[in-house]
């Protein structure tokens, strides 16, 4: 006798109640999972968000750019310390005013003004690039000199150094330059090189940065000898280390802007209707190669870690779009051997 409507029916919704006591609680847990997600991404976003609106204040107020520390011990420099009775006396303001990724390069401004009673004499300071191995290398680092000669009591020289640094972990990348000071003085027609003895007598050195785009880092002191090669022409009064990185609020805002981007692309991947999903897969991944242009500034010509995050994220969207349509055209197909269950929820 063939089966009747009734008797289909009964047989559906005998299946469908088995099914549901096999897995009485499989979506309710799912649901608490994904709960429980969101709970903690919101709780990350709300401790992050006060900690990238300070860092973004201070940004917009230059904060950092009013603050000198002096060379090369690396100390916040006060009014206190000036000592304006020293004479003769000389005061050199070191300022990073551009860092260049691309080019691995520094730009430094030399600033300042001498105070001599009578002709200041002529004074040669040279800026070196130093870094470790110092008992290795042969030729000195690149550097740059500078002159000034007695008729200059003001003066602003520009330099440019390079500097190490990975520009493709940006907003993640740091940049160090280990700079190296040395020099020489005229006294009595003779060249008397500068030693760290006669420049705390007769000059105050400060380093600044002037550079917006990155956040300088407390400056540490490093030891002449440790840099100091056993070829090098002249020997090093000062070292001191410089490093760079982005600010917090640069770090903090990529992270969380790539982590929502993602869960957004991957639930519009799962919970979209196949049809709408296909039809909109070209704007969702627009979309997602759209955060670029507002994390990654057009300075910046390298592929960077956003660059691969944004990759991934992209291929993660066409993988689910591709599972998907051979779920629903297998479910339309009525492939055999394919779960009742699997054909029913395919959309």
């Amino acid at each position: 006798m063939p089966p009747t409507a009734n008797s289909l029916t009964d047989e559906a919704t005998t299946e469908t109640a088995e099914s549901a006591a096999r897995h009485p609680r499989r979506r309710p847990i799912l649901h608490r999972v994904v709960l429980v997600q969101t709970a903690v991404i919101m709780l990350l976003v709300l401790i992050a968000l006060p900690i990238a609106f300070r860092s973004m204040g201070g940004e917009l107020l230059a904060q950092q750019q009013h603050r000198l520390y002096a060379f090369p011990s690396g100390v916040p420099v006060a009014e206190s310390v000036i000592d304006d009775g020293a004479v003769p006396h000389s005061y050199f303001n070191i300022a990073a005013v551009d860092l260049d990724e691309a080019a691995g390069s520094l730009t430094l401004a030399i600033s300042g003004h001498r105070v001599c009673p009578d002709t200041c004499p002529t004074l040669t300071l040279a800026l070196v690039s130093l870094n470790e191995g110092a008992h290795q290398r042969r030729a000195l680092p690149p550097s740059a000199e500078i002159t000034l000669t007695p008729d200059q009591d003001i003066f602003t020289e520009t330099v440019t150094l390079p500097l190490q640094g990975h520009p493709s972990l940006y907003p993640f990348d740091v940049y160090t330059l280990w700079l190296g000071l040395a020099g020489s003085v005229e006294a009595n027609g003779q060249e008397v090189p500068l030693s760290q003895e006669l420049v705390l007598e007769h000059a105050i050195i400060t380093t600044q940065n002037q550079v917006r785009e990155n956040t300088l880092w407390p400056p540490v002191a490093i030891d002449p000898q440790r840099v100091q090669g056993l070829t090098d022409p002249f020997a090093f009064f000062g070292v001191q280390q410089l490093r760079f990185d982005r600010p917090v609020h640069m770090e903090i805002l990529t992270a969380l802007l790539l982590t929502l981007m993602a869960i957004s692309a991957i639930l519009a991947v799962a919970m979209r209707d196949i049809r709408d999903l296909i039809f909109g897969v070209g704007s969702l991944i627009l979309a997602v190669w759209g955060i670029r242009s507002v994390l990654i500034p057009e300075s910046l010509p390298v592929t960077t870690s956003v660059d691969m995050a944004l990759s991934v994220i992209i291929l993660v969207v066409l993988l689910g779009l591709i599972v998907r349509a051979a779920w629903h055209f297998a479910g339309e197909g009525d492939v055999g051997g394919m779960p009742r269950r699997w054909r029913e929820g395919r959309q």
